[in-house]
């Protein structure tokens, strides 16, 4: 992939998570990277957790945005838009970060295998293990103190603000009938995880109506 490209796909990147907020817990959002300092996954268009693939940015003070991908995952890492953070039915993540300062991050299972390959932690909600940059070494999510831990879904609420309401409804009928890659589709109001914005999705909004989380 050609720099321009992954530029492109890092402004695209920005566009699309300010439709729903980042689910990174607030008071575990830093990770530490010797050669890069703190990297934060919860601002305004942090990461998001879609089950099987990640998207959304990681603010680095050092070196910018880092993209993990655009939420029309999971992704083939085949270049352009289609490159960003898998989780696989294992839990191991799989696929790359950019950063136009950073590179390419890789958080694939190879060579990284094992207890050091970075991976998702369903039980305690977490990541884990190392990512590796060849241009800034190793990414440290492994940490007890300092991770990067997800705010359990809220039923229904499409749009992240932690409430069930017309919001809600109105980003389902927005994004109506469109699949993962549609222009114009809408990860977030994608709330079974299908890859289809559909009638479970509304069933979900209207069992779930005007609940707070």
């Amino acid at each position: 992939m050609i720099r321009s490209q992954c530029a492109v796909l890092a402004a695209a990147t920005i566009a699309t998570t300010t439709l729903a907020a980042s689910d990174v817990d607030p008071a575990h959002a830093f990770t530490w990277a010797d050669n890069l300092g703190w990297l934060n996954w919860g601002t305004e268009h942090g990461v998001q957790h879609h089950g099987d693939h990640l998207s959304g940015l990681i603010w680095s003070e050092q070196a910018g945005w880092i993209t993990t991908g655009n939420g029309n995952g999971p992704y083939n890492n085949t270049g352009g838009a289609d490159t960003g953070i898998n989780i696989l039915p294992s839990g191991y993540l799989d696929g790359y970060a950019w950063g136009g300062n950073t590179g390419w991050i890789n958080f694939g299972t190879e060579p990284f295998a094992g207890a050091a390959g970075a991976r998702w932690d369903d039980a305690a909600g977490r990541l884990r293990g190392y990512a590796w940059s060849e241009n800034h070494g190793w990414i440290n999510l492994d940490d007890d103190t300092h991770f990067v831990a997800i705010v359990p879904p809220c039923p229904g609420d499409a749009t992240g603000d932690g409430a069930v309401n017309f919001d809600d409804l109105n980003a389902i009928l927005a994004a109506w009938a469109l699949q993962s890659g549609d222009p114009g589709f809408n990860a977030g109001a994608d709330l079974d995880n299908s890859g289809q914005i559909d009638f479970e999705d509304l069933n979900l909004v209207l069992a779930q109506w005007s609940t707070t989380c």
